[in-house]
């Protein structure tokens, strides 16, 4: 693949958000939209109370991101800003948290984490295709607005239960963006799913809350061990011009 031109992450703030700025109170993939809507409003005005650095890496997505709260720790050196939004769609992050949370504060690089929520959709209208499309819409708006910002876009988690039912959906999905990815320089797909399901076919039982579709401490050391490896070393070159801001 193409060297790449900036990054793009919807993480962790290296300078964490406090429970009610982060609407923790609010955090579940259950949540109605009114909620959601909510939750996006209050991490949205904590942003612009407190914005993060210029030319930092944004982290947005849905619960799994938001719960990452080592993300900074796990990405250090890196300056990383978590503005996850529990409950959220892929069509939430490309009509609003692209063009609300992530080109105004003009980061170098976006991590990004959506899917779930729109393959459990219970309707059965979200496919893989929709998610995807709506995918399409988010690069374009980000790579309009800044062209050398770099976005990574993390695998769907294969969450226990009855969304583990849905496994083919989330590989498809998978595969979609993968390919999607690949089509520009500047976009990386990482394979966040796989390494949390053992040789037995099945989520790892370790890396999951019991009875829940939430990672574990260990689920999110899964992830560090995918996603540090590279975007440390992609990123860290950036990092004193960020920092020095």
């Amino acid at each position: 693949m193409k060297k790449f031109i900036t990054a793009f992450v919807l993480l962790g703030t290296s300078v964490s958000l406090s429970a009610a700025e982060s609407g923790a109170d609010a955090l579940t993939d259950k949540s109605s939209p009114s909620k959601v809507a909510a939750l996006y409003q209050k991490i949205l005005a904590a942003a612009k109370k407190n914005p993060p650095t210029p030319g930092s890496i944004i982290c947005i997505g849905s619960s799994q991101m938001q719960n990452w709260k080592t993300v900074s720790a796990d990405l250090a050196p890196l300056t990383v800003y978590n503005y996850g939004v529990g409950g959220s769609r892929m069509s939430h992050a490309a009509e609003l948290y692209i063009t609300n949370l992530v080109i105004p504060f003009n980061p170098r690089a976006v991590i990004l984490y959506e899917g779930s929520n729109d393959i459990a959709d219970k309707t059965g209208k979200t496919k893989p295709e929709t998610i995807l499309e709506n995918f399409r819409q988010l690069e374009r708006k980000l790579h309009a607005a800044l062209p050398q910002a770099r976005l990574y876009v993390l695998g769907l988690v294969p969450s226990p239960g009855k969304r583990f039912e849905l496994i083919d959906d989330i590989r498809k999905t998978n595969a979609l963006l993968r390919q999607e990815c690949e089509t520009q320089p500047w976009m990386k797909f990482l394979d966040t799913t796989s390494p949390l399901i053992g040789t037995d076919g099945v989520p790892k039982a370790e890396c999951f809350i019991p009875g829940n579709i939430h990672m574990t401490a260990a689920g999110y050391e899964v992830w560090k061990s995918v996603i540090a490896p590279v975007i440390v070393p992609a990123e860290k070159r950036f990092e004193s011009a960020a920092a020095g801001r």
